[in-house]
């Protein structure tokens, strides 16, 4: 089998996070395809949206926002693995996520949080409170 036909035929693997590590475990010669000439790029193209995760579940009173995961075996990511940045505690109201952010307010503090799950950077900044504006007429 040719290079290119190898290629053409592992771009149409199904765009799980376990799909490219365990073809890359096959053999060497499809390790080397999945590896060179701008793989990556072309399948991410060829896909358009990577797989859903899971998504971020508002915490009810006194707990946190939590990570629920939503796919199965292989591919399903741990709970723990997003399980909040660095002193991320009650108080904290999830807002969003969008590309891969997740954005948390926390009122008491005046802080707002964004964090990248993967890869665990975070950037808080802080906010003054208006005069005249409380928590419940703001966002």
């Amino acid at each position: 089998m040719t290079r290119t036909l190898l290629r053409e035929i592992l771009l149409c693997l199904p765009p799980q996070p376990s799909s490219l590590p365990r073809a890359s475990a096959v053999c060497t010669c499809w390790r080397h395809a999945l590896l060179g000439d701008g793989f990556l790029r072309r399948f991410r193209a060829h896909h358009r949206k990577p797989a859903l995760l899971g998504f971020f579940l508002q915490g009810l009173m006194k707990y946190p926002p939590s990570f629920v995961p939503a796919l199965d075996p292989p591919n399903r990511v741990p709970a723990t693995r997003f399980s909040g940045p660095r002193g991320f505690e009650v108080g904290f109201e999830f807002l969003g996520c969008r590309h891969g952010l997740a954005l948390f307010l926390d009122w008491s503090r005046r802080v707002v949080l964004l964090w990248d799950p993967i890869t665990g950077h975070e950037r808080r900044v802080s906010f003054p409170l208006l005069p005249g504006y409380t928590a419940n007429n703001m966002v």
